[in-house]
């Protein structure tokens, strides 16, 4: 009985340490009012609380009331919670960049590593379709323009997280050089318009102010099931820099790649292929 009692004062005591040394770090990164809203987004304890307090303010947002000082200080620590928490991720570093930057309000231009993009499926394939335009070109006048660019489109991709959450509607654009050789050197730029939806721009295009509205995962929704996400309107953060708490941006990334091309013949047409 003794060593029974023993051995479970070690397991607390062992249990009471790991808290500790997991508590300290998280007060430090989601300091004050921080701490009760980020235990809440991991856990889902609380989650009802939280969801009614975020239902009214987007029923604020939506009415044009004005916000008191406490909602706005209570939106900028749960925006400011979502963008430490992604960066806590190794999957949405980048998105959790482009947050921060929305949420410092600067405005300025932001130039961001060009993985988020590269690894998009639709970027790529936009990348495929310039490119093919870029060697059509060459191929069939030994001509080419001095830039290229694609058309707005949705940038995200679902498979990829990062993109899927920090891409939206933007466009690419390629610079191609000759090379010695027969090699292109190809100057890629994306460009996006970093802003969210408005619940007056939401509205008008689907007839719906909640018609991009998205539930949040957390320890209890993925044990109990998806009655405890904390479920956000788009338009609410779309509202922020209404209110002060954010502004608009450009985000942009710049890479290079190196093809090889054919050159056209005297005929104009490209040389065959050397059997």
């Amino acid at each position: 009985m003794k060593l029974n009692r023993k051995i479970l004062r070690r397991v607390l005591a062992v249990i009471v340490v790991d808290v500790v040394v997991l508590a300290v770090p998280f007060l430090i990164y989601f300091p004050g009012r921080q701490t009760p809203i980020a235990f809440t987004l991991v856990t889902g304890i609380g989650v009802s609380g939280l969801q009614a307090r975020v239902d009214r303010l987007e029923d604020k947002a939506i009415r044009g009331e004005e916000f008191t000082g406490p909602d706005k200080r209570f939106l900028q620590n749960l925006y400011t919670c979502f963008a430490k928490g992604a960066r806590l991720t190794i999957k949405l570093r980048q998105s959790s960049q482009l947050m921060r930057h929305y949420l410092a309000g600067s405005g300025n231009d932001l130039r961001v590593a060009p993985r988020i993009f590269v690894k998009s499926r639709p970027v790529q394939e936009q990348m495929r379709l310039l490119k093919e335009q870029v060697l059509q070109e060459i191929s069939s006048s030994g001509r080419m323009k001095e830039a290229y660019s694609s058309a707005t489109f949705y940038m995200g991709d679902p498979a990829f997280l990062d993109s899927f959450a920090g891409l939206y509607f933007g466009r690419l654009l390629v610079r191609p050089s000759k090379t010695t050789g027969a090699s292109l050197m190809l100057a890629w730029r994306a460009e996006l318009p970093w802003e969210w939806p408005t619940y007056d721009s939401l509205f008008k295009k689907y007839g719906s102010y909640h018609a991009q509205n998205f539930p949040l995962p957390n320890a209890r929704s993925i044990l109990l099931g998806s009655r405890y996400c904390l479920c956000m309107d788009d338009g609410l953060g779309g509202h922020l820099p209404r209110i002060g708490l954010a502004k608009p941006f450009l985000a942009y990334s710049e890479w290079t790649e190196e093809v090889k091309v054919e050159e056209p013949n005297k005929s104009g047409r490209a040389n065959p292929p050397d059997k």
